[in-house]
């Protein structure tokens, strides 16, 4: 298997697991009653879980037709989707400012999601 073909395949596993994280922020937030209820609803309403499976529904079809094609302005815009996506996420989620500490429950579902995508189109976008 080709670095690119890898590539590839971890981009479209990282908006699979974007999106298992989009879908089950409302179960999360049932689960979790203790935490902020504010916080907890800003994830697990019916406008982010749908605007993050519409973005990822979005990334993997860019990674399937234009960037598995090798056209460069697909790894760009798939980019700049997960950077936005994690620096509002950054911005907003103070659970994400302790994903580094494995003792302290934080957003590291989404932090492997974004890691996994990143790498994957660091690979996928190499020249041959």
């Amino acid at each position: 298997m080709t670095t690119r073909k890898v590539g590839i395949a971890l981009v479209v596993a990282a908006y699979a697991l974007l999106i298992y994280v989009s879908l089950s922020a409302p179960f999360y937030g049932h689960t979790h009653a203790h935490l902020d209820p504010a916080l907890l609803a800003q994830y697990a309403s019916p406008w982010p879980v749908a605007l993050g499976c519409m973005l990822s529904f979005a990334g993997i079809m860019l990674t399937l037709v234009p960037l598995r094609r090798g056209e460069r302005w697909a790894l760009w815009t798939q980019l700049v989707m997960l950077g936005t996506l994690f620096f509002t996420r950054m911005l907003t989620d103070p659970r994400c400012l302790v994903v580094l500490d494995p003792h302290q429950h934080g957003c590291h579902s989404f932090m492997i999601a974004t890691v996994l995508g990143v790498v994957g189109l660091l690979l996928a976008g190499r020249k041959r």
